[in-house]
């Protein structure tokens, strides 16, 4: 039971990874007002794109990581039939 709830937790953060980091990416550079001063800046823009970039990396990393842990747990249930 233990390990099923780390897998589903894993998946809701790969989720949340996910929609977060493409939504960072691609919301700054949306047609939109611009925003005054340093807010509609490119670097500031580029930043917010950065921080989108860091959350797919996460996603990767934890994606590659639940994956792993899929595939021990159906060796698992392998081995005990």
């Amino acid at each position: 039971m233990r390990r099923v709830l780390s897998l589903l937790m894993s998946a809701v953060f790969v989720f949340y990874c996910t929609a977060v980091g493409v939504y960072l990416v691609l919301r700054p550079w949306m047609a939109s007002a611009p925003l005054p001063g340093f807010l509609g800046s490119g670097f500031f823009r580029g930043f917010v794109s950065g921080l989108g970039l860091v959350h797919l990396a996460a996603a990767i990393a934890d994606l590659h990581h639940l994956t792993q842990g899929l595939e021990a747990a159906r060796q698992d249930g392998v081995r005990t039939e």
